[in-house]
């Protein structure tokens, strides 16, 4: 089926649609669709995120490996600061009143639901007015979420 076709349409149309309904989606905010998977978007948020303020830089919640391998990627576009002290092991969220949030961070990223360490926040984080960018690929539309607090979210296969 091609991409151009108005079944196709009909049926980007109707998935669209579906999002919005479940997720309560905000009509300011776009939904769409791409191809890449999630790890894609670890090139793509920073792309287009971490040169909204001058210092060209973001704030990382690193648990566990998917968001690792986020912040190591965003490396290569800007300056990344891990929000809390190394971890031994992913096993916990760190206390977010602990974290060194960045106030001149363009965005401040974390994932939702690390995988490969069982680790998964049971809360949206406070970060006081910045973007908040969410990688949501293993636990979305699994729960409510106040999509009203984040600048991104994604969810890839």
């Amino acid at each position: 089926m091609s991409h151009r076709s108005s079944d196709f349409a009909k049926i980007i149309g109707n998935t669209e649609n579906l999002v919005r309904e479940l997720l309560a989606v905000p009509n300011n905010y776009k939904v769409i669709f791409v191809q890449g998977g999630g790890s894609g978007q670890f090139s793509a948020v920073p792309l287009n995120l971490i040169g909204l303020k001058a210092g060209r830089s973001a704030d990382y919640v690193v648990t566990g490996a998917w968001s690792a391998k986020a912040a190591e990627e965003a490396k290569k576009f800007g300056t990344v600061n891990i929000v809390h002290p190394k971890l031994g092991s992913y096993t916990k969220i760190p206390d977010p009143s602990t974290w060194n949030l960045n106030p001149d961070a363009s965005y401040v990223y974390f994932c939702a639901n690390e995988t490969v360490h069982g680790v998964e926040f049971d809360f949206v984080p406070d970060v006081k007015g910045a973007v908040l960018v969410c990688d949501m690929s293993s636990n979305f539309l699994s729960r409510p979420v106040d999509v009203s607090k984040f600048g991104v979210i994604f969810a890839g296969a």
